[in-house]
């Protein structure tokens, strides 16, 4: 039983029929079939068959990276809203609880006091 084909390999079989169906080719045709149409050596189509595929790869790669990132940019998203929302929380507790104004007042007294200790 031959092995089970990917989502990927499906849609480039079903592909590849389509263009053999366009291009009026016979189904059957060989590697040195199509580069001989393509006017091109087998060795060169293999060459960019492999060039074609190292596309893909980098093209999987870069995928995945950027699911990487978004995923990233989404959890920083939520942190910073978490942050922000403890930000707001502190700020109205200093507002409710007038902490700058005793820090203001300490902050005098701790300024004349570093001053005597200079003199």
């Amino acid at each position: 039983m031959p092995e089970k084909l990917t989502p990927e390999e499906v849609a480039l079989l079903i592909r590849s029929k389509k263009i053999l169906n366009s291009k009026g080719l016979p189904r059957n045709i060989d590697v040195s079939g199509i580069c001989e149409l393509a006017g091109i050596s087998r060795k060169t189509g293999y060459q960019w068959a492999e060039k074609f595929e190292q596309h893909e790869s980098l093209e999987e790669q870069l995928k995945k990276e950027l699911a990487q990132v978004r995923d990233e940019h989404e959890k920083l998203k939520r942190d910073f809203a978490d942050v922000s929302f403890e930000n707001r929380g502190r700020k109205l507790a200093w507002e409710i609880h007038k902490v700058d104004e005793l820090l203001g007042k300490k902050g005098v007294d701790t300024t004349r006091h570093q001053k005597r200790r200079k003199l």
